[in-house]
């Protein structure tokens, strides 16, 4: 539409909205996003898109890509947490169109409940491709045994069990999943398994055991591993 016609029908408000809408989905999405050190002890935590790592959603008269949030952080065997390796950007700032005041605390409920506020050297864009991350919080831990957990979650991920009317925006709930990761024994890597899911309503950090109900959200990525490397 040409500019004087867009004055015309008044939608330069809406234009610059689309605009706006558009490149806040959009930006800031690299086939990989860029590693935080360079040689030395590190985690590196490389994420594939699956099937349904990419959905649509209509807000108002525009549709928005929808793609998974994710974090990732570093436990004791004992459950202690230890710090954050990677979480997206909407996440941690909860920076989400059309939400409601609180937030979605429902997108990564177990990673919000340990958040500690040493989070901006650790966020990064939600890629469209292939997604890299380093971090060099292995440097900062004694040589022994971790877990090293991922949550992920998708927005308007609905099935037969979680629909719009018991599951919100969210869907399905997060999952999260673990792997066992060795540190200062040599390079390792080992692939996340699922270990159960988040409240579907973001109300507390708790895992549920099992995967009843869940299906599509255990196709967000196609291949998750975790690796420490020297």
């Amino acid at each position: 539409m040409c500019a004087s016609n867009a004055a015309r029908y008044g939608l330069f408000p809406l234009a610059a909205l689309a605009a706006a809408l558009c490149l806040g989905a959009c930006a800031g999405r690299p086939a990989a996003v860029a590693a935080d050190t360079e040689g030395g002890p590190r985690f590196v935590v490389e994420l594939s898109p699956g099937e349904h790592y990419r959905a649509t959603t209509r807000w108002f008269i525009f549709r928005l890509p929808v793609y998974p949030q994710v974090a990732a952080w570093v436990e004791s065997p004992d459950g202690r947490y230890l710090g954050t390796i990677l979480v997206t950007a909407k996440a941690e700032r909860q920076d989400w169109i059309g939400a409601p005041a609180e937030g979605r605390p429902e997108a990564l409920p177990v990673w919000s409940h340990l958040r500690d506020g040493e989070l901006d050297a650790v966020t990064a864009a939600t890629s469209d491709g292939e997604t890299l991350r380093e971090s060099d919080l292995a440097a900062r831990l004694a040589p022994g045994t971790y877990v090293v957990k991922l949550e992920t979650n998708r927005s308007y991920d609905y099935n037969a069990a979680y629909t719009t009317a018991n599951a919100g925006v969210g869907g399905q709930p997060s999952v999260v999943y673990s792997a066992i990761m060795s540190v200062g024994s040599g390079p390792v890597e080992a692939t996340f398994e699922p270990l159960g899911t988040g409240s579907v309503d973001g109300s507390d950090g708790s895992v549920r055991e099992g995967l009843t109900g869940i299906d599509t959200a255990l196709r967000l990525f196609s291949r998750m591993t975790v690796s420490y490397r020297e």
